[in-house]
This record gives structure tokens, C-alpha cells and sequence, in this order.
């Protein structure tokens, strides 16, 4: 299972002055952002934000902008701005400021790249043209870590979570949907258009004429819509059971036919693997059978497409120019994003933990961590409280989910230790390319020593400290808020309770609630995938689930066109239901414990707890993207969080005296109860 995440465009405003005083607490909403004109019963995410947008323009280069994202573009100019400092300035060799500086000016330096053109990428295409032999292309391609077709990494076994286990995954798939391929939907007969065209346009960029370059796109797409047909779709994707198969090497070969499991698993340096997980058995068995069976020309057709499109960012002009206006059509970005922009997020991508420790010195408060912490175990009495009162569960199954509430690792602000990157080399007089596809080598290799054949390493985290993000690993059994997210208005340590509550409080009960959603509740407490609920509590989970399913599937993300798929975000949905009953019991703990909090402009507390939670979802989203998120992602669009969401919260109607008649009004008897 992946880890489950809030998925907010990371980071932001910055907290620096917070430490050692103790802040003045104030309410922690901007009511300029409201749209009174709105009624919080008809459209509550426009009455709550509805004029965001307009106090905050929308730059050019996002097709999605909103709070989170801004708080992200903050973040950058930050991050940049160290960065920048940094690459001013002459270093030792070897040193870590050498390699940010040297790659972030790498990145800047146009004129070289513009000069350099396509030919740091043509050295590595020549390397694999001249391959003579369906032999000699799958041991280069194992050699140099580019599974064919196939995705391959090490992770946690998720029925043995102590250990990491080598996992084998279908891919292949440019557009990563099988429905773009199978779906003769006029949106995705489009995209499909689009795609066929960049990728004829970047293979002319590379060096190939027109005639070469639409013959090896005949030759991809052929093989990609037969790989579409066994292919996962992102419903089934999501089902854990569905997408665990412990077999052997052995099994492995047995299944895939005459492909050389054993050695290519030795040339890619897993020689000594004896199990493996098989994610997708069906694709991954046809995906083999065309790695033995299609022309040697298609096949290299196949990776020289993967290598030029994971170089063409790193290029001249012509190549990202490309990139932009492929981007512009499929996803309507209006702008190209700044070449600064683009080298400080290289760099924050290849040196995360580098540039990680630097952001938190500089910016992140310990305060925050402790408030954390607290705001966390207030969090987690809730949700106990909450397991506690489900008159649906038996008590036998309560006290395993509340051992495993109760088990939960924390992890707040910044891993304890950071990747020794001492070894990795950023060498000015090699190209852009050059220089990141040996990072790429170098992290493999790091990846590797550190995992392979090796116990699961509970302390690592999955995100990097500046992130704005946070997430639920059901594998460790983890929650975790990177330094990043824990920024204003995500996160105030001047605001009060309410809005804190309404805000990250929310997104504290979001990531615990995933560990009892319709996936996470799978997983037991020491991160196994096993069944733990006697079969009368699933079937009583299962029932409001399917509930949620449906109701969400009934939203339009674009009126008269486009619905929300309620199957897909399922866990994401159930997490932020979770995420808001949780946080607003907790508020009311607090104000057991420390007293009601007055009002503020008119506004009691329970009414800014919503306001808040509606001030972390604002924003405004392209047609095209959203079109795209509603196939991709898990995640139901921004707008959706709040109006999708709200009408399943008794407390909002309270709050707000929502009453029938009113557009998102919910029958009490409708209302979904999940947690």
C-alpha cells in the first residue's frame, strides 16, 4: 500500500520570530477571504474563501493555485534565496555547499545548456543503439537500474513489515491510466492526441527526423496499449490484497515465461534475491512476454523514449520550451515556470536532506515541535474516544484498533539523522545531465546499502523536512509533519484553538484516521497487512464506505460535465470525515480544559473551526488539470474537501444553522457515519 498523504502542494510562510516569546494569541482568520454574499448552507467553500482568489492573484505558471500552493511558492523563494547565497560564493571541493552551488548554477547557466543542446542526452542514447541483441539491451537496462517497462524497488513486505522485501511493479505506461488508452472518452482521445505529439516533437528535438520519430511513437504506443489491456486500474490499485503477491524467484520465472528473471536480477545487482513481491502479476507476465517477443527496434524505441523523457527538463531551451507547451495544452498552464524556480527545485530534489537541515536551523521554531506534540496527543484521546463510542464494532475489535491507535510513531519536524551525501560528486565540468544522472546512480546505490536484504528502518522518513506535506505509513504504523507544513495558515502559533483545530488539527486527524480508513484499517499495529476485524465489524465498516463511495461519485467537479469518482478517493474522503469530527471533539476537550473561547468579529469558535479548515482548501484549478486529477489522483479536488465533506459533519450544521432547503443539505438519516 502507498503511504497515504494530505497531498498539499508543498510550503510556505515563514515562522521565524516565533521562537522564545510566548505569542499573543489571536483568532487566526482573514475574513477579507470571505464571501458573505454566499450562504454557508449553498456554497460553503465560496462563503468561507470565496475571495481568496482575488486577494491572493493567481500566478501564471500554476494551473492550480490556492493556499497550500502558495504557502509552496513562499517556500521556494525562501529555499531559493539560501541557495542562491550560497552558489554566490566560492567552497572547498567536495563540500556540500560546493555541490549545491555548483548544481544550482548549472541549472541557471542557459547560454552552456543552449550550446550544449541535445548532446549530453545523444551520448547516452548512442550507449544503448548500439546493442545488437535483446541479451545485451535487458542486461544494459538492468546494469544501469532502468527497469523495462517494469517498475522494481525495495520496500517494506507488508506481511513481514520488519523486513524490506524486493518489490516488482507494473509499468510502462506513459499516461499511467489504462483508461487513456482503453477509453474512447473525447477528453482522453485528446490527451492521447497531445501526447502522441510531444513525444514525436521531443524525438525530433533528440537528433531523429520526422519520419524516424513518428515511426518509433507507432512503435511505443503499440506496445503500451497492450499493456493497457492487463493493466491495474487506480480503483483495483488501492486494494492491498490485490496487490500483494509474495512468490518466489522460481514462481517468478514460471509465470513470465522466457524472460531471464535470475539474470537480469543478478545484473541489476539483486542477485541474491530468493522472494519477491509481484504487485500486478497479469501485467507485469505481459509486459515479459513483449520484453521477449517484440522487434529489438521497438524495444529501444521504448527506452530511448524513457531516456529523453527523463532528460529533456535538463536541456536547452527547445527541449523545455517543448515541455511548456505540451503543459499549456494538457493542463492549461498559462506560463513557463522561472529558470530560477526550476534550479532551486533541482537542487531541493537531489540534495533534499541537505537543503532540509538548512531550512529547519533557519527556520523552523521548537515551539512549534512541542505545540505539535501536544495538539498530536490531544488528537489521538479524540480518536480514542471516538473508536471508543462506535456502537457497530465489538469490544474485541475496539481494544486491537485502540493498540494500534495507542502504537502510533509520531514524527514531527525533522528525522533524528540525515543521508551521509559525502560520497556524491557534482562535477562543474560535465553537463547538467551528466552530473544528475550520476546522482541518480549515486542515491540507487544508497537506496541499496541501506535496504536491500536489510530490517525495515523505522527512523527513516519519507518526505523531506521542508515539505509541505504530511502523511500515514501503514507499514511502520507512522504519522508524520515535516517542518515544511507547520507554517501559517496551515499551522499559527499565534492563532488560537479554534482555528488551529479547524486547520492542522484537521490534518492531524486526517493522518491518524488513515490508519482505519478502507485501507489502513488492514494493517495492525506492528504494520502487517492482515485482517484484524471479526467479519461482522467489516461488513459494518464496509457499509458506510460504500455510502461515502456514492455520495462523493454524485459531485460535480465541473458542473455538467465532469463528476467526482468516489470509488477512487475513497480513503482520502474517509480520512478527511475522520480529520474533522476528531479535531472538533478535541477543540471542545480544550475548551473543557481551558475554558469556551469568545467570539471574534461575530464568529463563534465551532463556526472559525470550520472557517479554518475551509482557508486550508481554497483555490482555483484549470478545467484541463482538474479533468486530470479526477483520473489520477486519490484525492478528491480542493473544492470538493469542503463542500463534499461538510455536509457529512453533524456539527457544521449546528454551527451555521444549515437547515433543509438549503443546497449541500444532508438528511440526518443520509449522513454518512464512518468515524
Amino acid at each position: 500500500m502507498k503511504r497515504s498523504s494530505l497531498i498539499l502542494l508543498a510550503a510556505a510562510a515563514l515562522l521565524a520570530g516565533a521562537c522564545g516569546r510566548t505569542p499573543v494569541k489571536t483568532a487566526g482568520i482573514t475574513y477579507e477571504n470571505m464571501d458573505t454574499t454566499a450562504r454557508p448552507g449553498d456554497d460553503f467553500a465560496r462563503y468561507a474563501t470565496g475571495r481568496w482568489a482575488a486577494l491572493n492573484p493567481q500566478p501564471p505558471e500554476y494551473p492550480m493555485w490556492g493556499v497550500t500552493t502558495k504557502v509552496y511558492d513562499d517556500n521556494v523563494k525562501a529555499l531559493a534565496e539560501m541557495i542562491k547565497e550560497i552558489a554566490a560564493a566560492p567552497h572547498r571541493k567536495g563540500s556540500i555547499e560546493q555541490k549545491i552551488g555548483d548544481l544550482f548554477n548549472q541549472a541557471m547557466d542557459s547560454v552552456r545548456r543552449n550550446e550544449e543542446g541535445a548532446a549530453p542526452l545523444k551520448a547516452h542514447i548512442a550507449e544503448m543503439a548500439a546493442l545488437s541483441t535483446r541479451e545485451e539491451l535487458l542486461h544494459y537496462a538492468a546494469v544501469e537500474h532502468d527497469s523495462p517497462l517494469f517498475g522494481v524497488f525495495i520496500a517494506a513486505d507488508e506481511k513481514d513489515a520488519v523486513n524490506n522485501i524486493l518489490c516488482i511493479c507494473q509499468g510502462g505506461l506513459t499516461l499511467g491510466n489504462r483508461d487513456y488508452y482503453l477509453s474512447d472518452d473525447p477528453q482522453n482521445v485528446r490527451v492521447r492526441e497531445l501526447m502522441l505529439d510531444h513525444m514525436r516533437k521531443l524525438f525530433v528535438l533528440a537528433g531523429n527526423s520526422e519520419e524516424e520519430a513518428a515511426d518509433k511513437v507507432a512503435r511505443i504506443w503499440a506496445i503500451e496499449n497492450e499493456i493497457a489491456v492487463p493493466y491495474y486500474s487506480q480503483e483495483k490499485q488501492r486494494i492491498p490484497e490485490e496487490n500483494y503477491h509474495k512468490i518466489s524467484v522460481d514462481s517468478l520465472q514460471a509465470l513470465c515465461g522466457s524472460f531471464p528473471w535470475k539474470t537480469w536480477l543478478a545484473d541489476a545487482g539483486y542477485g541474491r534475491t530468493q522472494v519477491v513481491d509481484l504487485g500486478q502479476p497479469e501485467p507485469v507476465a505481459k509486459i515479459c512476454d513483449i520484453l521477449m517477443t517484440a522487434p529489438l527496434e521497438d524495444l529501444k524505441a521504448v527506452y530511448e523514449w524513457n531516456i529523453i523523457s527523463g532528460a529533456s527538463a535538463l536541456l536547452s531551451d527547445d527541449f523545455t520550451d517543448e515541455n511548456f507547451d505540451y503543459a499549456s495544452k494538457r493542463f492549461g498552464t498559462k506560463e513557463k515556470t522561472p529558470r530560477w524556480k526550476q534550479a532551486e527545485n533541482l537542487v531541493d530534489g537531489l540534495m533534499s536532506d541537505a537543503i532540509g537541515q538548512m531550512y529547519v536551523k533557519k527556520y523552523f521554531p521548537k515551539a512549534a515541535k512541542k505545540e505539535m506534540l501536544e495538539l498530536v496527543g490531544n488528537l489521538q484521546k479524540s480518536l480514542a474516544e471516538r473508536i471508543k463510542a462506535q456502537e457497530w464494532m465489538c469490544d474485541s475489535t475496539k481494544a486491537v484498533a485502540l493498540e494500534k491507535l495507542a502504537a502510533y510513531t509520531v514524527k514531527v519536524g525533522y528525522p533524528d539523522k540525515w543521508d551521509d551525501i559525502s560520497g556524491l560528486v557534482i562535477d562543474p565540468a560535465k553537463s547538467l545531465y551528466e552530473n544528475v544522472r550520476a546522482a541518480s546512480n549515486f542515491y540507487w546505490q544508497l537506496n541499496y546499502d541501506k535496504k536491500y536484504e536489510k530490517p525495515v528502518d523505522k527512523s527513516e522518513w519519507h518526505m523531506p523536512a521542508q515539505m509541505v506535506n504530511a502523511y500515514y505509513n501503514p507499514t511502520t504504523n507512522e504519522i508524520c509533519f515535516p517542518a515544511g507544513f507547520l507554517q501559517p495558515p496551515l499551522f499559527d502559533l499565534n492563532a488560537d484553538a479554534a482555528a488551529n483545530y479547524g486547520s492542522i488539527g484537521v490534518v492531524i486527524g486526517h493522518e491518524m484516521t488513515h490508519g482505519f480508513d478502507d485501507q489502513g484499517r488492514l494493517y495492525d499495529k506492528n504494520g502487517n497487512l492482515c485482517d484484524w476485524w471479526t467479519p461482522a465489524d467489516g461488513e459494518n465498516f464496509q457499509k458506510p464506505c460504500d455510502a461515502m463511495a456514492d455520495y462523493f461519485s454524485t459531485l460535480w467537479v465541473i458542473p455538467g460535465e465532469l463528476k467526482a469518482n468516489g470509488r477512487l478517493c475513497l480513503g482520502e474522503n474517509i480520512a478527511d470525515h475522520g480529520g474533522l469530527n476528531v479535531a472538533f471533539d478535541a477543540l471542545k476537550l480544550w475548551e473543557a480544559k481551558h475554558g469556551r473561547l469568545p467570539d471574534d468579529n461575530g464568529f463563534t469558535p465551532e463556526q472559525r473551526f470550520f472557517l479554518s479548515y475551509a482557508t486550508v482548501w481554497a483555490s482555483v484549478t484549470t478545467p484541463d488539470l482538474l479533468r486530470y486529477l479526477v483520473m489520477m489522483d486519490v484525492h478528491s479536488p480542493a473544492r470538493l474537501r469542503v463542500n463534499g465533506a461538510l455536509p457529512q459533519i453533524d456539527a457544521w450544521y449546528e454551527a451555521f444553522g444549515i437547515s433543509e432547503g438549503d443546497s449541500l443539505y444532508v438528511a440526518p438519516e443520509n449522513r454518512v457515519k464512518v468515524w
